[in-house]
């Protein structure tokens, strides 16, 4: 999101004006969606595998505010993955966070939903492993902790 020159012509004689994207709010929860399938010339579907580094924080700065004093931060605490080689074949996965009251506020407890397979693993594990394949990450907006039901 950078701000960038447009051509314009208004009434008052300006050639020029600028265009500047911005967020004024930000939800508790961000879902990115990353697009892992493109239309062909051929009108064939095909996967996209390029690898995308996973950060377990994201950061909003305040150069993308509106308000210019603020920042967001956020936490990864989940992501469904794509498993297969095509577009044509494949499962969804989901690793999300695993948080336990007797774990206090520990955040790199993980587990990993493959159909009826349930296992753990950890969030730099998640991270490393589905670069390739990860198709939405689930953000939480740290400091607005959300109440998960399991």
């Amino acid at each position: 999101m950078q701000e960038s020159q447009i051509e314009y012509t208004c009434h008052c004689g300006a050639q020029q004006s600028s265009l500047q994207r911005s967020f004024s709010t930000l939800p508790n929860v961000l879902i990115l969606h990353l697009k892992r399938f493109i239309f062909t010339s051929t009108y064939t579907v095909k996967k996209i595998k390029n690898p995308i580094a996973l950060s377990r924080e994201l950061v909003v700065k305040e150069e993308f505010m509106a308000n210019k004093n603020t920042t967001a931060r956020y936490s990864l605490v989940g992501v469904v993955s794509h498993m297969g080689s095509s577009a044509d074949s494949g499962h969804y996965i989901c690793d999300s966070i695993h948080r336990r009251p007797d774990m206090g506020d520990s955040a790199n407890s993980w587990l990993t939903y493959d159909d009826e397979r349930v296992s753990q693993t950890t969030g730099e594990d998640v991270c490393r492993r589905r670069e390739r394949i990860a198709f939405l990450l689930f953000y939480e907006k740290q400091g607005k902790r959300l109440i998960w039901v399991s």
